[in-house]
């Protein structure tokens, strides 16, 4: 997901944000450690949706799609997805369709440690476990402390080709000595349009990954990069989804589609996901 998506502004942003964490509370022990809930035989995995993925759509009419279409019911915010609503506008959404918030981002982190905390007062409002991010590489010691002051992890964004967190090592080298709070939200189509392997990054980061948005990139007939449907590009679906089996991975795992026609594509990226989890348990 890109950071400056839908050209909403930092300010925008954090205004919006700001009028949702002044009243919402969604506990955040309801989320990791326990199965989606979905109607799909997911072996367990927490999967749900980066509201990102249906961003042509009011946050109201992404939750049916999420509930009703995909039958899910965790969902990463994206920030854009909660401007202008009211705090209690969005806790009886949640509420009405039973869905329950699994992180949110991506948010910028910088030097200013103050406004740092501003974020993470806002997430512990939000109630979520964990902060897509894009830090500053100057932050991380700001961040050491506020990840293990709030209990909240901050995990990097890859962003794809050309961006500060495009490379598995690059980002594993700025955080190795740091908090383990601080950690990986591993976006399988951009370290694959950056050359990278997604899977490599699980075992790189290993328990720091915290979180990751399920999606797959390939190149069209011009050599273009294009969304595609999962294991239709460049992503090995069955070993990553038996890297997250065996490690009864249960942080934010949201599927992802930057593409045209979301919730159908979204749909058949379900069924794919369901036969690579009875391939990897054969294995």
């Amino acid at each position: 997901m890109p950071f400056h998506s839908n050209a909403v502004s930092r300010r925008t942003f954090l205004g919006g944000v700001a009028s949702v964490a002044a009243g919402l509370s969604v506990g955040s022990s309801h989320l990791f450690g326990q199965e989606s809930g979905s109607a799909h035989d997911l072996g367990g995995l927490p999967l749900g949706i980066q509201s990102y993925t249906l961003r042509d759509r009011s946050f109201e009419k992404a939750l049916e799609g999420l509930t009703k279409d995909l039958k899910l019911n965790h969902i990463e915010l994206y920030p854009g997805h909660i401007t202008g609503r009211s705090p209690a506008q969005v806790k009886e959404l949640l509420r009405e369709h039973k869905v329950k918030l699994s992180g949110w981002g991506v948010v910028p982190f910088g030097k200013d440690a103050d406004k740092n905390r501003e974020l993470f007062e806002q997430a512990k409002a939000l109630g979520v476990p964990h902060i897509t991010c894009d830090p500053d590489p100057a932050s991380f010691d700001s961040l050491d402390k506020l990840t293990e002051e709030y209990g909240i992890t901050a995990d990097i964004h890859d962003h794809g080709p050309g961006h500060r967190w495009a490379k598995i090592d690059v980002i594993w080298a700025a955080i190795k000595d740091h908090s383990k709070n601080i950690g990986l939200c591993n976006d399988t189509g951009h370290f694959i349009r950056a050359g990278e392997d997604p899977l490599r990054a699980c075992e790189v980061f290993g328990d720091r990954v915290h979180a990751m948005h399920v999606k797959d990139f390939k190149k069209n007939e011009k050599g273009e990069w294009e969304d595609c449907g999962l294991g239709e590009g460049g992503l090995d679906l069955t070993a990553l989804t038996k890297w997250l089996l065996d490690h009864k991975f249960q942080g934010d795992l949201s599927l992802e589609y930057e593409g045209k026609n979301p919730i159908e594509v979204c749909q058949a990226d379900l069924g794919r996901i369901a036969k690579a989890v009875a391939t990897a348990k054969k294995r």
